[in-house]
């Protein structure tokens, strides 16, 4: 029997879903069948833990999902679900943030155990579902093949299960896009045995051509050629990742304040995810000052100056140093300035 409460707590719900629901489908069942439908599959969810909200948003998502029947199509999901340690609030999430997964076509369970194969584990399964909720819609024959042409271009079986544990988004693609992705980073000479090819395609994934050009072109502007960028991408995916501000930020503080090549980032890709403001430009000033001392010579170039641990950087660089309190004042300022910025 339906709950008297429910109905009327989804009154509200179900105004605003009538009329998402009349410029989105095609339903042709009459009025009153679509509430009592509605009513039914409403309170089913409402029961097990889904909020007024959440509920909206699998109408808005599925408004087929108002004419399925909850105990044959809807119940044994989330039963799967459950079986599998998914705490209830946690399959409202899932179930809400991609509501297309509960259509009589998608079946949670061959998805789930392919994933499993592949991660081991089904805490570690269960995490990244609820990180990506998408990929329960996954096809499973379109994924076979995504990790088919993995193998057949040298992916070690090692490093495929990177692919859905850290990088599940490319497992979204489409089987052509997927293909794309791969020959283009063999056309960069990636090395396909390695990690970085599989964490190379995730970057590519996430980034628009528009993007990826205006990144490069944002390198080439401070003389560094194609070849080195593609050789610090190959070398730190992460080095593309950077925004057009930070690079010109980083390059700017090297090149131009410095005074050091281009060529040494691209050398030394990483840099280009450290902090700016908290750790290159207070060590950038360790440096000057060290340099206009005397105490170490213009043309010194090291990454380590830069890359070193807190700690280490104290002992080695500062503490060592004879003027060492004025130097740590120096460097303590600046790194309090980007506190002050909220950097």
């Amino acid at each position: 029997m339906i709950d008297k409460v429910c109905i009327y707590e989804n009154t509200s719900v179900l105004t605003s879903s009538l009329r998402h629901i009349s410029s989105n489908t095609t339903i042709t069942t009459n009025h009153h069948a679509f509430t009592v439908s509605y009513l039914i599959n409403s309170c089913f969810l409402k029961n097990r833990g889904f909020s007024k909200a959440q509920i909206f948003n699998i109408v808005k998502g599925y408004p087929g999902v108002l004419l399925t029947n909850p105990d044959k199509t809807l119940l044994p999901k989330l039963e799967f679900l459950q079986s599998k340690g998914v705490s209830s609030p946690d399959i409202a999430k899932i179930i809400s943030s991609h509501p297309r997964t509960l259509q009589r076509r998608y079946c949670f369970v061959p998805i789930f155990f392919f994933v499993k194969n592949l991660l081991q584990s089904d805490e570690t399964t269960i995490k990244v579902f609820k990180r990506y909720p998408g990929l329960l819609g996954l096809d499973l024959e379109t994924v076979t093949s995504m990790l088919n042409i993995l193998r057949d271009n040298g992916v070690p079986e090692s490093n495929i299960p990177m692919l859905a544990r850290c990088y599940p988004l490319t497992m979204i693609l489409t089987l052509e896009k997927f293909k794309k992705l791969v020959e283009e980073l063999r056309a960069m000479d990636f090395d396909t045995s390695t990690r970085r090819f599989v964490l190379a395609m995730n970057v590519l994934c996430l980034m628009s051509r528009v993007k990826w050009e205006r990144k490069l072109d944002a390198y080439r502007d401070w003389g560094l050629s194609h070849e080195e960028i593609l050789a610090a991408f190959r070398k730190y995916p992460y080095f593309m990742t950077a925004s057009e501000y930070k690079i010109m930020k980083v390059m700017c503080l090297f090149v131009n304040k410095l005074g050091w090549e281009p060529s040494f980032i691209a050398k030394h890709p990483s840099l280009m995810l450290y902090s700016v403001e908290k750790t290159l430009i207070p060590r950038a000033s360790v440096l000057e000052f060290l340099v206009s001392r005397g105490l170490i010579e213009k043309s010194f170039r090291s990454y380590e100056f830069f890359q070193s641990p807190e700690n280490k950087f104290l002992q080695n660089v500062i503490s060592s140093c004879a003027e060492s309190t004025e130097l740590l004042q120096l460097y303590r300022g600046k790194q309090n300035l980007s506190r002050c910025k909220g950097v």
